[in-house]
């Protein structure tokens, strides 16, 4: 019994003292902004993922080939995508047309695309990558 009252003294003492877990802080982010050509005209629209490993990634609208919003600061791989209707799914009774990405693979899921994004200053990728 006396090891149980111990341990409950040490349980509480930690807590008070602010033992428990450590807040975690968002990573910092820096605005980016930049132009997308897909087959050599502005995308009309889409969307591009700024990803650092270990981190949330950030997904910004592409509309008439411009793009601007916030990326985590440092090393980002880019994945670009654009979308025409696809058809329907053969289990969907709404039969909802689906989304297909209309761009190369080698610039979203297999992407080597990549911004050094910093913490201040420009940060203005523009990007030029070809349909399927």
């Amino acid at each position: 019994m006396l090891r149980i009252g111990s341990f409950l003294a040490l349980l509480l003492v930690c807590f008070l003292a602010g033992c428990g877990p450590a807040e975690v802080k968002p990573p910092p982010t820096a605005d980016v902004k930049g132009n997308v050509k897909l087959n050599g005209q502005p995308m009309a629209s889409g969307e591009i993922i700024f990803a650092v490993e270990g981190q949330p990634s950030q997904t910004i609208a592409i509309a008439n080939g411009a793009y601007a919003g916030k990326a985590n600061v440092g090393k980002n791989q880019v994945k670009i995508f654009s979308y025409k209707e696809g058809p329907p799914l053969s289990t969907d009774l709404d039969k909802k047309p689906t989304k297909e990405n209309i761009v190369a693979e080698e610039f979203n899921h297999k992407s080597t695309l990549t911004a050094e994004v910093g913490a201040g200053g420009a940060n203005s990728f523009d990007f030029d990558v070809t349909g399927r």
